[in-house]
């Protein structure tokens, strides 16, 4: 496959085409890149024609087929509601499925405790975070009545939601990323943004005239 470029921002999947024949990535057409975070090419130019195709959702299953594959490319999907692609699954070799499927097996009671203890673990770090990340808001919106802070961090940092509080910044509490979870709260709690859909209006327009009133109560809590 011809060479590729790092760093690709896959939430533009406007700019996004296939890297060979040049035709741009459409909505529901699978992409296949060598990771993530590369520009690959349409499915049909693609060198995994003939490859078989692993679906995601058991790491150890990707993590081991990759492995034992001398080819491995990632299929991406365009997720409308996230504005994202999303890996959807790997291409690699039939017979590094089938000894990747071998090893799973083998371990699968020894992998299922492990699993358990670090889910356990997760729950706890995700807790701290949330509390963390609810006196953070605190401490930028001081005004803001009782235990909003809380209500904001649940909803910021809730997970596999794509919000705010699941990027990278937020979880080193940016100052910007507070005020992005605290925003969005306020559209939603404190406006009349949620009753003035489906009356002619665009998305755009009413967070426009919503945009004010948000701005008003950002600087009393503050």
């Amino acid at each position: 496959m011809e060479a590729f470029t790092r760093n690709v921002y896959l939430t533009k999947k406007e700019t996004l085409s296939c890297q060979r024949c040049k035709r741009p990535v459409k909505k529901g057409e699978r992409f296949v890149a060598v990771s993530e975070e590369a520009r690959g090419t349409c499915f049909k130019c693609s060198p995994y024609t003939q490859a078989a195709f692993l679906p995601s959702g058991d790491a150890a299953m990707t993590r081991r087929s990759k492995k034992h594959s001398s080819i491995c490319g990632v299929e991406l999907a365009w997720n409308q509601r996230r504005k994202r692609f999303e890996r959807k699954g790997q291409y690699v070799e039939a017979k590094a499925i089938e000894l990747a499927q071998k090893e799973c097996e083998a371990d699968a009671d020894k992998r299922a405790k492990s699993n358990a203890k670090a889910a356990i673990k997760r729950e706890a770090d995700d807790k701290i975070y949330i509390a963390d990340f609810a006196k953070a808001i605190r401490k930028r919106y001081p005004n803001c009545p009782v235990k909003r802070e809380v209500a904001i961090a649940q909803h910021a940092c809730e997970k596999h939601s794509g919000r705010v509080g699941r990027t990278a910044s937020a979880k080193e509490f940016d100052a910007e990323m507070i005020d992005r979870a605290v925003e969005a709260h306020i559209r939603h709690a404190e406006t009349d943004y949620d009753n003035q859909f489906n009356k002619g209006k665009s998305k755009r327009m009413i967070r426009t005239l919503v945009k004010e009133d948000i701005l008003r109560v950002m600087r009393q809590w503050k």
